[in-house]
């Protein structure tokens, strides 16, 4: 059996009396509550004239409870300008953990306030929570998250500076309660258990660390591991923090959005990425110039034409299709609630371009984006070939507020049906964005790189398209595509144009319905929905448009990066220290920085997440 630590005593401390130590216990117990830590063999240590707490009873009254009892205590606040020390001493006590579960409380009660209205707005409680614990690592990630959903005046360096302190912050909070909770310590007045308050408050809380469950192995063998064995086990199970994993990752993001790339390399190479998109790229995006190392590389063979944008000072769209697009897709529109877009996976919908149309937005594809999509492959197809016709379109519509809109993952366009059940790739022949509002510099631009699935090499360059409203960008279906996060404000100040809103458009040269067993409403190249009022858009996008004559557009080639990507290289052999890296967070993972490309896209596109 492993040799145990000596219990650590604790420091003697006379600054609390009996009755502030009884406050301290029933706020314990309240904040236990309220976060579900209640243990069953507590309940001998409850004071029996203090009201019972049933687990199954939790309410928000139980954090306010803790806050009012911890008042009551005249607990210091840390001077903005005080330097803190973060090390195990930082928990050697009740006195020194007050601060840290009055900032935890305060965080609680910011969080509820996001999604229910209180007394004061959650800023209010951001700023209390970090006045008790400047180094709170969840207070630091929570509040930048906050910052960037609702715009509150704060730039992107602001935020992106709170990300990379909660970053920080959490690598030295989490070795420091590691260090102390690895060494029992005794309980102060015999009812204080600083290790299960650091584990729950810090570990639990602070740093949202998760367990490392390897599914066990009975006590024998357990006391079979050898110590090697055994440390490496602790150090895995200790290793997992999602504070430091979220701040971390958006840290590096943001701080690519501003050009700083030296530090994000800091932050990228603790998930040990091979490649990242190369800066080259992230400068085109906020407004610089061409960024082609080779003086415009030649065309890929494999890439069937050059991605291309349409334009007309009018717009691509006459303003009737326009307006009547915008009105029908527009934030608070009945679409998004009705086809639950935010709860949903990947939806659209499929439509015979030969037949009579049903809605508008089949009028505005048919009469005026199909023209272009043709044009293209008959000017630009580098295929000598018959004429290339198409039978199909796919549809469907993405919207993001400007102020939380982190981009969209690298991807192909694919026959999802086909992919899911024969585990074949088939693409459209081109693959389209119609930019209707929240166009404007730094509003999310379109990436396009010259890598098709059975690429053996990574793209050595990168097109990339500024959306502009009303304007319509398309591209071969079979290219790797995606979105760079949000940098910059709408292009107006409307409310409609604070959405980034983007029609997009497969057009396909075969049936691609044919053979599917199922189509599922609101799934892939799913039917329209019936006009009824369960599905009141449709009703709203049958009414009769006036028919308008094709517009007058043109075309232009679009800003290109060479090289697309870069390789992650580890100048001070950090890679070593390194011995468990963090994990990528799934649901920020926008393949901007990626392990084993260009193989880890295709390899996704067959449920193997290996980028």
């Amino acid at each position: 059996m492993a040799k145990q630590p000596p219990t650590k005593r604790r420091k003697k401390s006379l600054l609390l009396n009996a009755e502030q130590y009884d406050l301290v216990a029933a706020a314990w117990r309240h904040y236990k509550s309220y976060v579900g830590a209640f243990d069953d063999h507590d309940d001998e240590e409850i004071e029996e004239d203090d009201e019972e707490l049933e687990e199954e009873d939790i309410d928000f009254d139980e954090i306010l409870e803790v806050v009012d009892l911890l008042s009551q205590l005249d607990i210091p606040k840390k001077e903005k300008k005080q330097k803190n020390v973060l090390n195990e001493d930082t928990f050697a006590s009740i006195q020194s953990i007050l601060p840290i579960m009055l900032s935890m409380s305060y965080l609680h009660i910011a969080n509820y306030s996001m999604s229910e209205a209180l007394e004061q707005p959650p800023e209010h409680y951001f700023e209390q929570s970090l006045m008790y614990w400047p180094e709170n690592p969840a207070a630091n990630s929570l509040l930048a998250d906050y910052l960037k959903q609702t715009n509150l005046g704060s730039d992107m360096s602001t935020i992106c500076d709170i990300y990379v302190k909660a970053a920080t912050y959490a690598g030295l909070v989490k070795d420091a309660a590691i260090k102390f909770t690895d060494v029992p310590h005794e309980k102060e007045e015999d009812r204080f258990d600083l290790n299960e308050m650091v584990d729950i408050l810090v570990m639990g809380g602070a740093l949202d660390m998760t367990e490392d469950d390897d599914g066990g192995g009975g006590e024998q063998g357990d006391e079979e591991e050898d110590d090697n064995d055994r440390e490496e086990d602790e150090q895995e199970f200790h290793s997992c923090s999602n504070v430091e994993v979220t701040s971390s990752f958006m840290a590096a993001m943001l701080l690519s959005c501003l050009d700083n790339h030296d530090d994000a390399l800091v932050q990228l190479q603790k998930f040990r990425f091979s490649h990242r998109i190369h800066p080259n790229v992230w400068k085109m995006a906020v407004g610089g110039k061409d960024y082609d190392d080779k003086k415009k590389s030649a065309l890929n063979t494999t890439v069937a034409f050059e991605p291309r944008m349409y334009y007309s000072k009018e717009g691509v769209l006459p303003q009737e299709y326009y307006h009547r697009l915008c009105t029908l897709f527009a934030p608070d529109a009945s679409y998004w609630d009705e086809s639950d877009y935010n709860n949903r996976g990947y939806y659209s919908y499929y439509f015979d371009v030969t037949k009579n149309t049903r809605n508008v937005v089949e009028d505005a594809i048919v009469n005026h984006l199909l023209p272009m999509a043709e044009r293209t492959l008959e000017e630009e197809h580098n295929e000598p070939a018959p004429k290339i016709v198409i039978c199909g379109a796919e549809w469907w519509v993405h919207t993001r507020p400007h102020s939380a809109n982190l981009g969209h993952p690298l991807h192909f366009d694919t026959d999802e049906w086909l992919l899911n059940n024969k585990h074949e790739i088939s693409h459209p022949v081109v693959s389209s964005v119609l930019y209707l509002t929240g166009g404007g510099a730094g509003a999310g631009s379109t990436i396009v790189f010259d890598q098709t699935p059975n690429a053996k090499e990574n793209a050595t360059q990168v097109w990339l398209s500024e959306p502009k409203n009303n304007h319509f960008m398309n591209f071969p279906g079979n290219l790797l595509h995606g979105v760079l996060p949000c940098v910059g404000g709408p292009s107006s100040n409307s409310d409609t144009d604070k959405n980034r809103l983007t029609l997009m458009v497969g057009f396909w040269t075969r049936d691609v319905t044919k053979g599917m067993k199922n189509r599922k409403l609101y799934g892939p190249c799913g039917p329209l929905p019936p006009a009824t009022d369960e599905h009141s858009w449709v009703l709203e996008a049958q009414r009769d448009v006036k028919q308008v004559s094709c517009c007058t557009v043109e075309a232009t080639t679009l800003k290109v990066a060479s090289p697309a990507w870069e390789t992650i290289h580890d100048p001070h052999g950090r890679e070593a220290e390194l011995a468990v890296p963090l994990d990528v967070p799934t649901s920020l993972d926008h393949q901007y920085f990626v392990t084993n490309a260009p193989q880890c896209f295709t390899e996704r596109l067959f449920g193997k997440d290996n980028c």
